[in-house]
């Protein structure tokens, strides 16, 4: 399993999560924290929290 990383307009792949650990490879990925909070990117996964209207 590795992250893509698209900063440079390409899609390269990060070294295997198996072999450096995922904190290793989610900083080869080129993610931006602070963007991902401002593009709305936390997500909520308890459907306890969900107020669905079916």
């Amino acid at each position: 399993m590795r992250f893509l990383d698209c900063t440079k307009g390409a899609k390269e792949p990060s070294r295997s999560v198996l072999d450096v650990g995922v904190e290793n490879a989610l900083n080869f990925s080129g993610f931006d924290e602070k963007m991902f909070f401002k593009k709305g990117g936390k997500y909520v996964w308890s459907k306890a929290d969900m107020q669905l209207d079916w």
